[in-house]
């Protein structure tokens, strides 16, 4: 059975990801790897620091040695610090807001909408060298929802659902698209309608869909 690793920097992720996953790659093991000191430590700070990206590393080679035939980046803060570790593994390493990130590039007007500081400027800066790759000229409307990620980790979710979607809407109205910079925000969409969650791109569906495009293509090796 072919196995993933998907680093997690918190568990919020872990559950609906391993759920999409299953769904779309099939017959696969997934192993999670949480850290969820990263994100504190990145905040307090106000940047990535070196002992964030050392843990980072080891986590990226922790799934290596365990096995995993890909590894996952779950969280976008860190997607930059993620690209730096590919080069010291041998297997593939997808960030999940990557390609989010390549169909944003291709419109003009981009809203991007995270509840965390720390999320914005790593996603803001993919889609913008994205767009370059295009060749092509975007304005990128950013929003922090505060308070909102708070809410989420005290099981508030119906009051975090609500208070999203509200920006989300707002951004909607005045962007081509709206980038959800979190894995973890795309649950705040399912109560807009039709015409607001046209407007939204999020990561987990389009990376997953990445990654089982990759497993589909991978042998399947026998382990002890």
């Amino acid at each position: 059975m072919k196995r993933v690793a998907v680093i997690h920097t918190t568990p919020v992720t872990i559950p609906a990801l391993k759920k999409e996953i299953l769904a779309a790659c099939g017959q696969v093991e997934v192993i999670n790897l949480l850290d969820d000191s990263m994100l504190p430590e990145i905040n307090r700070a106000g940047k990535i620091t070196p002992d964030v990206s050392y843990r980072l590393h080891t986590l990226m080679l922790m799934a290596q040695t365990a096995g995993a035939d890909a590894v996952l980046c779950a969280c976008s803060s860190i997607g930059g610090i993620f690209e730096e570790g590919r080069a010291v593994l041998s297997i593939p390493a997808l960030r999940i807001d990557e390609p989010m990130a390549e169909k944003a590039a291709a419109f003009h007007r981009v809203g991007v909408a995270a509840t965390l500081q720390s999320t914005i400027g790593p996603t803001t800066e993919l889609i913008v060298r994205k767009a370059a790759e295009l060749g092509n000229e975007i304005l990128v409307d950013t929003k922090v929802i505060d308070n909102a990620n708070s809410l989420l980790a005290d099981g508030k979710g119906t009051e975090y659902d609500r208070v999203v979607g509200s920006e989300l809407k707002k951004l909607a109205q005045n962007n081509d698209v709206v980038v959800l910079a979190q894995a973890s925000m795309a649950r705040a969409a399912a109560g807009l309608g039709e015409e607001e969650r046209r407007h939204l791109l999020t990561s987990p569906a389009s990376g997953v869909a990445a990654l089982a495009e990759l497993m589909a293509g991978m042998p399947v090796e026998k382990r002890d």
